[in-house]
């Protein structure tokens, strides 16, 4: 098997090695989820040292290509959906374009007093309430996001709504339509709730999208607050 690298070649041999164990994994030899031959097995076939190999495991992990597991080896990743991270037409309709399904569980309504954020975005006295909204959201079936909304006052018709589903249909369903006016995108570390929520480990980097949300008009809807565990998914500009 040694012969499938040549030693000879300008193209270093862990870039060799590379390519073959890409090229199996695109041709199914090894699927999402399964497990690659250990560090040594590999360097018997290629006839090569553990450092080369290693280099080669570890830029096919640093790409997604891989992914290791400490005691336990490196196996093949799953693919990850891609959503556009401009969020223009929703959570919902993004999974299902990219051939997801969707579901929510919606943890919590309530009214709320704003936060002084809430004062000023929506146009609001500080003591009249707004709509507090928590969600955790899935993509086949897995947590991926939580989602909390601040909403005007004037959408109190979400109290009467089914809120497992898409935020952006019920709105439209009144006549609203969602523009955004403002993303910020920031890393965040799970705290112990999130982790729990999403079933990932304390402190687990995340992504953090802060939305400021309004209508066809201009006028202010809701300020958005979602927490991305990305295991499962990737965003593209």
């Amino acid at each position: 098997m040694a012969a499938l690298v040549n030693p000879n070649s300008v193209v270093p041999l862990y870039k060799q090695i590379l390519k073959i164990l890409s090229d199996r994994i695109a041709d199914g030899v090894w699927g999402p989820g399964e497990k690659l031959p250990p560090e040594s097995a590999l360097m018997q076939e290629f006839g090569v040292s553990r450092i080369t190999v290693r280099a080669a495991i570890e830029e096919l992990t640093d790409s997604g290509v891989l992914v290791r597991s400490q005691g336990k080896g490196t196996f093949v990743a799953a693919p990850k959906s891609t959503y556009k991270a401009n969020d223009i037409i929703g959570f919902t309709r993004s999974c299902r374009l990219a051939g997801k399904v969707p579901t929510t569980k919606l943890i919590k309504a309530e009214w709320i007093y704003p936060t002084q954020a809430d004062i000023d975005f929506l146009n609001i006295p500080e003591d009249r309430q707004i709509i507090y909204t928590e969600r955790l959201r899935f993509v086949d079936g897995n947590p991926t996001l939580i989602e909390v909304n601040h909403c005007s006052p004037e959408l109190s018709f979400l109290f009467d709504e089914d809120l497992d589903g898409s935020l952006f249909e019920i709105l439209e369903k009144h006549g609203i339509s969602i523009e955004n006016r403002h993303r910020s995108l920031e890393i965040c570390y799970a705290t112990k709730d999130e982790a729990n929520l999403l079933k990932v480990e304390k402190n687990k980097p995340l992504i953090l999208f802060r939305d400021e949300q309004i209508d066809q008009n201009g006028k202010p809807l809701y300020l958005s607050k979602q927490v991305y565990n990305t295991d499962h998914m990737k965003f593209y500009f």
